[in-house]
């Protein structure tokens, strides 16, 4: 009989109460009493792990104790694993930005419509479709890529930047959509942690990063700039927000507060003059507002206003008509570039020698990009060099040159790096005699 089916085991006979009955010991219920007990011990859990379980086994709230940490996806796993979250958190990615890759141990064999993991970003994203392909799992293109969700809990595309280098990020699986969904991205998205969609005017940590945008005001080109409503980083460090504001370089009149006003410090606009922009505050009212000046470190600030900064990017040209010039400011490259038919002259004429002309009052290191012209009145060679403070005259590897053979003109172009604002000139010879030498500047560059 062995076991009962509660756990007890029964023997089929009692040899005591056999003898005083008076029945022998017979070879038939030796073996039968013997076959029970060999039934019993192989329905046993043998500890060398000969056995292989054929049932639950009801534990009566007991614990099993003193366990291995389990390595297979079939393996029981230990509460200390789970609480060092060993199995989520999948290390750092593998495969290049925007290709992602991991290999975990135990191997996954498949996505689950409820899988999270938990990653280390090796690269930051490049693209508005990067993948997360786990354990080499087929077609990571379309099986893999990864999304975020919406204020409205929509899944989106990520943007560029969403995914840091070295950032650790938590991913949620749907199936349905063949998707991994980053729940923690960088940029403006649904907070699963505070349940708020993170703008321009409210704070988490910070003020998401959105700089502040200039363009020349469609009704008043000439003489008016816009601002579009941004972020900026103030002289003490400060981070803060800048509504949309447009400001007038004035041809006449006082600096004035407010949207529409004029904006320049002191003075009136003139031809052929580069102009500084600051932010600055209302001490009382704590409202910003934009201030234009000549100078790039003490520009006149109003009665009643703290100096906050330099937008070090917004460099305005008024040109030789006294026009702002038309251009386009790249606020991510900090490169101000003049549009068709604007430049500025560094200089045009026949004299030979060498100069330099300041081109901006600056405290940044800046880059212009130029174009050179030479002719000369007759056949024969000349040459001349254009360099900023970075580069030597010396070096014909780092000036931007152009030269006439038994020719009459030459053209030539490049960067001139300068850390004082200037750009200097040389003319190495005049066998054929100059009839015309101009450089001109087609866009600026802050490089720190």
């Amino acid at each position: 009989m062995a076991f009962n089916g509660t756990g007890t085991f029964s023997r089929l006979y009692n040899w005591v109460a056999d003898k005083v009955n008076a029945i022998p010991v017979t070879a038939s219920r030796v073996d039968a009493e013997l076959d029970g007990m060999a039934t019993g011990l192989s329905n046993c859990i043998t500890k060398d792990g000969q056995t292989t379980i054929t049932a639950n086994i009801p534990f009566n709230s007991n614990k099993i104790t003193g366990l291995g940490n389990g390595t297979a996806r079939t393996d029981v796993i230990n509460v200390g694993q789970v609480q060092d979250n060993q199995f989520q958190y999948l290390g750092t990615t593998g495969g290049a930005a925007d290709a992602y890759t991991l290999s975990p141990s135990p191997t996954i064999t498949a996505y689950a419509t409820t899988q999270q993991i938990t990653a280390k970003i090796s690269a930051t994203n490049l693209t508005t479709t990067p993948y997360l392909q786990v354990s080499a799992i087929a077609s990571p293109t379309t099986t893999a890529v990864i999304k975020k969700l919406s204020a409205t809990k929509t899944e989106i595309a990520v943007e560029a930047s969403d995914l840091l280098i070295n950032g650790i990020y938590y991913f949620q699986r749907n199936s349905a959509n063949d998707a991994w969904i980053v729940l923690n991205p960088e940029k403006g998205y649904f907070n699963l942690i505070n349940a708020t969609k993170a703008t321009t005017t409210t704070q988490g940590v910070a003020y998401l990063n959105n700089p502040i945008t200039i363009a020349n005001n469609v009704a008043s080109p000439n003489d008016v700039v816009d601002f579009g409503a941004g972020t900026f980083i103030t002289s003490a460090g400060n981070q803060i927000y800048l509504s949309a504001i447009t400001k007038k370089i004035q041809s006449s009149g006082a600096w004035t507060a407010g949207t529409g006003q004029n904006g320049l410090d002191s003075g009136a606009r003139t031809a052929s003059t580069f102009y500084r922009t600051y932010v600055i505050q209302n001490n009382s009212t704590l409202a910003y507002d934009i201030l234009f000046s000549t100078s790039a470190t003490s520009p006149t600030v109003p009665s009643g206003y703290t100096n906050l900064g330099i937008i070090d990017y917004a460099i305005i040209r008024v040109n030789a008509s006294t026009n702002i010039a038309t251009a386009k400011w790249d606020v991510n490259d900090k490169r101000l570039v003049l549009g068709a038919g604007e430049s500025i002259q560094v200089f045009s004429g026949t004299a030979t020698g060498a100069g330099n002309t300041t081109i901006l009052n600056t405290i940044e290191t800046l880059e212009f990009v130029v174009r050179l012209y030479l002719s000369t009145a007759s056949a024969g060679s000349s040459d001349i060099s254009v360099y900023g403070s970075e580069q030597s005259s010396s070096d014909i590897h780092e000036c931007i040159s152009a030269g006439t053979n038994n020719g009459f003109q030459a053209m030539g172009g490049g960067s001139v790096y300068t850390t004082d604002g200037k750009i200097y000139w040389k003319n190495f010879s005049t066998a054929g005699g100059v009839s015309n030498q101009t450089c001109k500047i087609k866009s600026i560059k802050i490089r720190n």
